[in-house]
Formats: C-alpha cells, sequence, structure tokens
C-alpha cells in the first residue's frame, strides 16, 4: 500500500489556513448602550444590553465570544448573552472582554416599590391658587429615591393642571390629576371652587313622604359672602340610608322603605343637609 506524500510547501500552506480559520477576526472595539429602561418592576426582573462589536475591518461581529462581569453581582448579574439580571436596587458596573477589547457601563438600578403623591388641600382650592404636589417614592428596600420626577397629567385642564410640580387651579370645576412614574400610577382628586365661596343652601330643610316610590326635586345654591349665588360649584349628593330614600347626582330624592334619612349636599369642604321621613 502506497502512502501519499505532500511537498512540505503544500503542508505548511494548509496548516496556515487552518490557524486562520480557527482564529477569524477578533473583536478591537465594543460600545455599551444603557438600558432605557429607568425604573424596574421587581427583583429578578431582565434588562438586555444592547452593544456593537466591530472587527479592526470595522465590521460588525454578530456572534463575537464575549466575557461579560458585574463589579456588584448582589446587586446585578450577567448572564452568557449580556443579559442583565436585576438582584436588588443598587449601582454596579457591567464589564465586558472579548479579544483585545474591553468596555465597561455604570448603571444604577432602581426596583421601584412605592409611589406616594399629595396635593395637600386639593380638594377645595380657589381659583388662582397653585399647591406644591409632594412626591414620595421608595424602592423595594424602603429607601427614598431622591431624584424621583413623575410625570403629570389630568383630565381637565381648563380646571386643573400642573407646571413645575405645582397644582394649578384655574376655574370651577372638578378634575383628575394622575402622576406616572415607571410603572406606578396615582390619582388626585381636585375640587376647584370660586375665590369667595362661602356656604350652600337647600331649598327645604325637612320633607315627608307618604308612601314608597314618591320623590321631590331638592334644589342646592353656593353663595359668597355677600350672599350672591355662585355658579359653577360642583355639587356631590349623599343619603345616609339608602333602603329609605336614593339621590340621584342632580339632587331628586325618592323614597324607598319606610325609615328616617338625611341627604347631604356637599361642595368641597362646605356641606349642607335635610331631613326625610318615608311613612
Amino acid at each position: 500500500m502506497k502512502t501519499l506524500r505532500l511537498p512540505s510547501h503544500s503542508l505548511l500552506g494548509l496548516l496556515a489556513l487552518g490557524v486562520l480559520g480557527a482564529c477569524g477576526p477578533s473583536p478591537t472595539t465594543i460600545t455599551l448602550e444603557p438600558p432605557e429602561l429607568r425604573y424596574l418592576r421587581t427583583q429578578g426582573q431582565r434588562l438586555p444590553m444592547n452593544y456593537v462589536v466591530l472587527d479592526a475591518d470595522g465590521r460588525r461581529m454578530m456572534d463575537a465570544r464575549l466575557r461579560w462581569t458585574s463589579s456588584a453581582p448582589d446587586v446585578a448579574s450577567v448572564l452568557e448573552d449580556g443579559t442583565v439580571v436585576a438582584r436588588k436596587s443598587g449601582k454596579t458596573i457591567i464589564g465586558v472582554q472579548g479579544g483585545g477589547a474591553k468596555a465597561a457601563l455604570p448603571l444604577d438600578l432602581t426596583i421601584l416599590a412605592s409611589l406616594d403623591v399629595r396635593a395637600p388641600g386639593a380638594d377645595f382650592v380657589e381659583m388662582g391658587r397653585t399647591i406644591k404636589l409632594r412626591v414620595v417614592a421608595r424602592d423595594e428596600l424602603g429607601h427614598v429615591i431622591p431624584d424621583a420626577v413623575p410625570t403629570f397629567r389630568t383630565n381637565n385642564e381648563a380646571v386643573a393642571r400642573v407646571e413645575n410640580g405645582e397644582l394649578i387651579a384655574s376655574t370651577a370645576g372638578l378634575a383628575t390629576v394622575t402622576a406616572t412614574l415607571g410603572h406606578l400610577s396615582r390619582a388626585i382628586a381636585v375640587q376647584v371652587v370660586p375665590p369667595d365661596f362661602a356656604r350652600l343652601g337647600l331649598n327645604l330643610t325637612s320633607h315627608t313622604f307618604k308612601k314608597k316610590g314618591q320623590s321631590v326635586q331638592v334644589q342646592a345654591r353656593a353663595y359668597n359672602r355677600n350672599g350672591a349665588v355662585l355658579e359653577r360649584v360642583p355639587l356631590e349628593w349623599f343619603s345616609s340610608n339608602s333602603a329609605v330614600v336614593t339621590v340621584s347626582p342632580e339632587g331628586r330624592v325618592t323614597a324607598v322603605g319606610q325609615g328616617r334619612a338625611v341627604v347631604s349636599v356637599v361642595a368641597g369642604r362646605r356641606r349642607t343637609a335635610a331631613d326625610f321621613i318615608v311613612e
């Protein structure tokens, strides 16, 4: 049996090709981009890391072998594909190395656990007044997040709006202001009243129904300090016992069953009431 012999220069050529094929292009530049998500929902949440790897010719490498590290594994770990896994709120530095290229990216991870937004006096604020909004956001460890700034929107900007962290009361009426930070939202009920709103009055103070099913319209008026009627003051009606009488949003009281009940009308912090009896 004959053995095939190759010239020595052919063997060296094949070996060179093998070495080149095994090595291939090597990363020379790695660029990391910070995650877009500012506030996280929970521990264990995964954040895909956006990165670009280039070879010496500036060509993008899609399957480069990289080694990832985290300077604070108790804050975040990194999977083999570059996905960051949040462990708790805190700071860490994500490092990556491939070939002769290295890159590092500082991360400040915040797991948003609670959001408290308050507007003292918003339930009864006079037109033209402003209220400083109080915002407190906390992470999963209970620590206050110092730079938390929610976005605000209102369902009725003609009544109230938010500018530079202040609630501005424009015209009389009702509005709901919603604060949103990350995945959390909180709503604030706002009632704006005329600047000289002094009291409420009813066209009756008591009424007796002879039987069930009867109804009567109760009229409420808002007055200023001089006794003049004010318009556009939003009113809310309540019955102390809906099994006796009910009251519509317009103030119509209807007898339901025998007994006694009180019907109240409220405008912000102003309140008045009438007694009702069903025989």
